[in-house]
């Protein structure tokens, strides 16, 4: 038992080493420099570990009912860790602390919990150990700041949403006896109208969580008052975390019609507002938000599937939507330094080609302009759907998703449209280390585009 513990949760624990030690520099005054460096070989170490585990065809059941290891789990904390790999060497080092890498190596963990979660105990835990430490990120070293109330709304939101999932919980567990996930979805099927009712919550809370439309409100501000950096966290690891714990818990429940239709209006209608509110976005960050709102509505829109691939498919979303962010938004840095006009892109090509060209492939690709990962990640959404006979919705979603090509192609025509106009695009400088980050992401990038099926051979 204690070497299961140990081996199956090496990840975990090497991350909780890592937030002790980052403790103790805080105290000492240790340069930062030392903390960003103990960072990046904690979270690379835990992937290390991983890869190992997956090429061993390792499992365990570590606490019945509790913390299950299986594939699922293997895959998702190595989209999450490697996600936070390459934004740690991203980070650019003004905003970079030991109170920074404190906050993003918690919040991580929460999202490593959420995988290895077979009860609903384990997975609330998890949810508010990723959410809590976003909120601290979203005003540590910002000051008097539009950021505050950002956090304020994010904080104030995310409540609601637990209280949700939380309602959502005490009926299942009324209806079941049980807290193991696995009970309950054995049980949604028929299950009669509380088990219907928690589903609902459940997802409410969910949804809340991921910024699915209606339950979006709070994303535009939060996303658009934070550092740069932190909005690339909220809309990668927090957004995907998210969407896979709900795959943890759905991954193997069937919904009924009723309930798959909800999802599906929902899905549709965030493709479509996110990518049309978009459109009129002068602000990076902002653009970024509604755009996340869209990109909510593709992965929500692949709990509709009922032919088994929804939970592969969402696994490549999730690593492909996040990967790209995080180099978009690096990019955005690196010629726009700590500007959010979308106008410092005028002509950023001529003056810096190599981000610039970088950012433009990571627009086209969110956009789904083939034969980018983005397009493929949208292909294994739609062609799971479709398979599960909703062709009607999918053909709907399919054209909301090329509304938002107007706003991505306006991103890419600013960057290499000849601009007289000084910006910031053409003197701001590029620090070294992020380059690492970016270089990262882009080959991490091409190989999803190369092997698109990685994560339907490993799960």
């Amino acid at each position: 038992m204690a070497a299961d513990l140990f081996h199956a949760l090496l990840p975990e624990q090497l991350l909780l080493g890592l937030i002790l030690l980052l403790m103790l520099l805080e105290i000492c005054g240790a340069d930062r420099r030392f903390a960003g460096l103990l960072f990046t070989l904690a979270a690379g170490a835990g992937c290390g570990v991983l890869l190992l585990q997956l090429g061993q065809g390792y499992t365990a059941d570590v606490v019945p009912g509790e913390i299950r290891v299986d594939r699922f789990a293997l895959l998702a904390r190595l989209v999450i860790l490697g996600c936070g790999v390459i934004l740690g060497l991203c980070s650019p080092a003004a905003s970079d602390t030991v109170k920074s890498r404190l906050l993003l190596a918690s919040s991580l963990l929460g999202g490593l919990v959420i995988m290895v979660s077979a009860g609903f105990i384990p997975l609330f835990m998890g949810i508010e150990m990723l959410s809590l430490p976003a909120f601290a990120l979203m005003v540590h070293g910002r000051g008097l700041s539009p950021a505050g109330e950002g956090a304020f709304k994010y904080l104030l939101m995310s409540s609601v949403a637990s209280a949700l999932i939380l309602f959502g919980l005490s009926l299942a567990y009324g209806s079941t006896g049980s807290l193991a996930i696995g009970a309950f979805a054995a049980a949604l099927p028929a299950g009669g109208p509380p088990l219907l009712v928690a589903g609902l919550l459940l997802l409410s809370g969910f949804f809340l969580k991921a910024a699915l439309f209606p339950f979006h409100g709070w994303a535009p501000d939060a996303y658009g008052s934070a550092r740069l950096p932190v909005t690339a966290f909220l809309a990668s690891v927090v957004k995907g975390a998210v969407v896979l714990g709900l795959v943890r818990i759905l991954s193997a429940a069937s919904l009924d019609a009723e309930t798959v239709a909800a999802v599906t209006v929902l899905s549709v209608a965030s493709i479509f507002y996110g990518n049309v509110t978009a459109i009129r976005q002068v602000a990076f960050r902002r653009l970024l938000a509604y755009s996340s709102i869209a990109h909510a509505g593709y992965m929500m829109f692949a709990l509709t599937d009922g032919s088994g691939g929804r939970t592969e498919a969402l696994l490549y979303y999730v690593a492909v939507y996040a990967v790209t962010t995080i180099v978009a938004c690096t990019c955005f840095r690196l010629l726009a330094g700590e500007g959010d006009e979308l106008a410092l892109l005028e002509g950023a090509f001529a003056a810096r080609p190599v981000p610039a060209l970088l950012l433009g492939l990571s627009a086209l690709s969110l956009a789904g302009i083939p034969p980018l990962p983005g397009f493929l990640a949208k292909f294994f959404i739609f062609r799971a759907v479709i398979a599960s006979g909703h062709l009607a919705p999918a053909v709907l979603a399919f054209a909301g998703s090329y509304v938002g090509v107007v706003y991505y192609l306006g991103i890419v025509l600013r960057l290499f449209r000849p601009s007289a106009l000084p910006s910031k695009a053409k003197t701001a400088s590029s620090p070294c280390r992020s380059w690492g980050g970016v270089l990262l992401g882009t080959a991490v990038l091409l190989l999803f585009m190369l092997v698109p099926g990685v994560f339907n051979g490993l799960a």
